[in-house]
């Protein structure tokens, strides 16, 4: 029996693909030797190879989505409701299994919460529609109350402010639209943004590691979902997700984070924020940090910020790129609010990063370049600060 059409075509693109995203190539063989050297050196090799192999598969979702031709998956995904629902399906039922490989408990309730997780803004991105009704409104509403109201209280009152500040800022966009921009809005493909965002930053994903201080299968899986949801929803052309920079592209990453360490450094200094380091790193475990900043920190909040709430906001207000890359820049800002000590200070370095973020972002036209100036700064104020 011969392969359909359609997988021919995908099989064929995505050969073109790999062969001219090449460095997202080199960049997963990377991140899958560091973490085998580093799961071996953690756990029993009979946990560590499964492990292993989990972490492969979870990255060739994420950096693959660079190698993908996104119109003919697109097109395959839209044939049959079964195939997109299989995505969040096939991604639980995978975490379940792992937890089962590593022994443990398989606790109804947190493999439900899993599932909503991961169903919910799926759901939404495949009912979403270029209108905004109330209904809308109340559904984008609720779900963010799921994640948000349930959970153990926060433990200072600048937690419940972040918290109760999370509830309201989405308020004005979810419900009060103005109406020259309901028919662009878009409304539950920003609530499913939202829930995916607000999963993780509230940490209400199940804790799974992979292996003992590595990364989370539940967080990677998010990642591998929403990158499915953005090619599902047609915006992930926007994201400009490729590893291929030119010189242009490099001299603008180079301008740019220069430009925040300018006020940055002075700011940091001036206020008690920084201060140097008493040891540096050595350079294995500097140059192994740079690469886990930059593939699960970098790299996925600049997806969402910028490859996404950016554009969102831009296409459905209208508004000129400079005040666009303001607001979102403040949203970004706000967002680093839960980051003790000296939230405030936290809050102002982060909206004046993300100006920068974004300013790399608008000028390449590549996420993944925004990506490394905010991996580079997160680098260098780890390694060579405290």
């Amino acid at each position: 029996m011969g392969f359909p059409e359609g997988a021919h075509a995908i099989a064929a693109g995505l050969r073109t693909a790999i062969r001219r995203e090449w460095p997202g190539l080199g960049l997963w063989i990377a991140a899958v030797l560091g973490f085998g050297g580093f799961a071996l050196q953690r756990e029993r090799v009979d946990l560590a190879l499964p492990a292993l192999g989990f972490f492969a598969a979870l990255m060739a979702g994420y950096l693959g989505s660079a190698w993908l031709p996104v119109d003919a998956v697109r097109r395959w995904m839209g044939a049959d409701i079964r195939r997109i629902y299989g995505i969040p399906f096939a991604l639980w039922f995978g975490g379940g299994l792992w937890r089962i490989l590593r022994g443990a408990p398989l606790d109804p309730g947190t493999l439900l919460l899993d599932l909503a997780i991961l169903l919910v803004p799926t759901a939404m991105v495949i009912h979403n529609r270029a209108l905004w009704k109330p209904i809308e409104g109340l559904t984008v509403a609720g779900a963010l109350a799921f994640l948000l109201i349930p959970g153990p209280p926060p433990a200072d009152p600048v937690g419940w402010a972040f918290r109760i500040g999370a509830a309201l800022w989405p308020l004005p966009f979810i419900l009060g639209w103005p109406v020259e921009t309901r028919e662009r809005s878009h409304l539950l493909f920003f609530g499913a943004v939202l829930f995916m965002w607000y999963a993780v930053e509230f940490q209400r994903l199940p804790d799974n590691p992979l292996i003992a201080g590595g990364p989370s299968y539940d967080r990677l899986a998010v990642i591998v979902l929403f990158l499915g949801l953005l090619i599902l929803a047609g915006r992930f052309p926007d994201l400009g997700f490729t590893f291929r920079w030119t010189w242009g592209d490099l001299g603008v990453m180079a301008l740019n984070l220069i430009g925040f360490a300018a006020f940055a450094l002075p700011f940091g200094r001036l206020t008690g924020f920084i201060a140097p380091a008493a040891a540096l790193p050595g350079l294995p475990e500097a140059l192994i940090r740079l690469l886990a900043i930059y593939l699960f920190i970098g790299l996925p909040e600049e997806i969402l910020f910028r490859g996404t709430l950016h554009v969102h906001l831009q296409r459905t207000l209208g508004w000129p790129p400079l005040r666009t890359l303001i607001l979102s820049s403040i949203l970004f800002g706000l967002a680093h609010l839960n980051n003790p000590p000296k939230v405030g200070l936290y809050a102002i370095l982060a909206t004046v990063a993300g100006f920068f973020y974004g300013r790399t972002y608008l000028q390449t036209g590549k996420v993944t370049a925004a990506a490394m100036v905010h991996a580079m700064v997160d680098w260098i104020w780890a390694v060579f600060f405290r």
